[in-house]
């Protein structure tokens, strides 16, 4: 099945698909300053589809910024995950490496993730930097991998590690096919896990699940994070982050079929049990009572008003350009919209960074599904909402 053919059986729904698809460029902002919409990245004429989908961020030790996404130029050669740099605060970014497939002939062509180990692992130190990504052929067709690559060199070489999960395919959302997507990582307890979509089970068009490992080698079977009874329901896109303040870990999902891809919500004292955990809707507490719906993304933070550890969750989907904002104790009548200047976008992330020392709110942007024409990667820096 060609990109055509998936986009032709996408599961999201119109109302999902930003309505700000084009967004005119802002000016290049000065170097450490707050911005909004600094497109950095412009797809090639010739780019296939989506262009530009799903990107993601890391902050290196001296204060750089890294940023990949999906990139779909026309092939051959193989698509890669870039890898651009900032050193000026998002300012102005530079091609600076690309994690690129060394092992299956099909090339890495859906969402990567990065991150950074806190503590010496799997035979590397604290600090070295991690990237998952789905490696499938072009056709989609024949199998599919979410892979794992290692940088010891602060992300200018990149080596493959060890398959994370394997699926029979075709990489498509079709009910009944073997495809895997979207790798989260974070560490828990001695062990690195990773949390995917995963159409693998007979009995489900799509549950979330996460493998764990405490090599970077060899990887446990997969144990069930959402599923539910409605065979045609999809959970999909988990994120994860720690509140530290109360010791719970919080997951969202979107929820496709018949909450018709609303953002949902769990809690949990142990990430490895969420499926023990109900999900929540995540609806804004504003008159209109506004659902986010869609590619959701979680990170907790400290409250930068408060001094009493107390943090703030923020929540950013698909459909609304404003997050959605809670406390600690992430009660369903809690999350305030909040407008944050940045145009939404498919899988929208949110990564606390540090500009000179103080504390931002970094947004990546890749394209949307609605316009592929305007879809181009671009970042924003805030203050941290609360």
């Amino acid at each position: 099945m060609h990109y055509t053919q998936l986009i032709g059986s996408l599961f999201l729904l119109p109302c999902i698909l930003s309505a700000s698809a084009c967004v005119t460029p802002n000016p290049t902002p000065a170097a450490f300053t707050n911005f909004n919409d600094n497109i950095f990245f412009f797809p090639a004429a010739n780019a296939v589809n989506w262009k530009t989908l799903y990107a993601r961020s890391l902050q290196l030790p001296d204060e750089s910024l890294l940023m990949t996404w999906e990139n779909y130029p026309a092939e051959p050669p193989l698509v890669n995950h870039p890898i651009y740099k900032s050193v000026d605060g998002g300012a102005t970014w530079s091609n600076f490496s690309a994690i690129k497939d060394q092992v299956n002939g099909w090339g890495m062509r859906f969402q990567p993730f990065l991150y950074t180990l806190p503590q010496a692992f799997g035979g590397y130190p604290a600090g070295t930097l991690l990237a998952a990504g789905v490696s499938a052929p072009f056709s989609l067709q024949g199998g599919v991998y979410i892979d794992l690559y290692v940088s010891q060199d602060s992300a200018k070489t990149w080596n493959f590690v060890s398959h994370i999960a394997y699926g029979n395919g075709p990489e498509d959302i079709t009910t009944g096919h073997a495809a895997i997507w979207e790798p989260f990582l974070m560490m828990y307890s001695g062990s690195l896990v990773c949390y995917f979509s995963d159409q693998r089970d007979s009995a489900h068009s799509q549950k979330l699940v996460h493998v764990t490992t405490t090599d970077l080698h060899t990887w446990s079977a997969a144990v069930d994070d959402v599923s539910y009874s409605a065979k045609n329901d999809r959970p999909g896109m988990t994120t994860v982050a720690y509140i530290a303040s109360k010791q719970q870990y919080i997951m969202t999902y979107e929820y496709c079929g018949t909450a018709k891809c609303a953002v949902y919500y769990k809690t949990a004292p142990n990430p490895l049990n969420f499926n023990s955990a109900t999900g929540i809707a995540l609806v804004g507490n504003d008159t209109s009572k506004t659902v986010p719906k869609g590619s959701p993304y979680v990170i907790w933070t400290p409250n930068p008003a408060k001094t009493d550890g107390s943090g703030v969750i923020i929540a950013s989907s698909g459909s609304l350009e404003p997050v959605l904002i809670n406390d600690d104790s992430a009660s369903p009548q809690g999350w305030k919209v909040v407008n944050v200047g940045q145009w939404s976008a498919y899988s929208r992330s949110l990564r606390i960074i540090t500009v000179q020392g103080k504390k931002k709110l970094l947004f990546g942007n890749g394209g949307n599904m609605g316009d592929p024409n305007c879809n181009s990667v671009a970042n924003g820096v805030i203050e941290v909402p609360y």
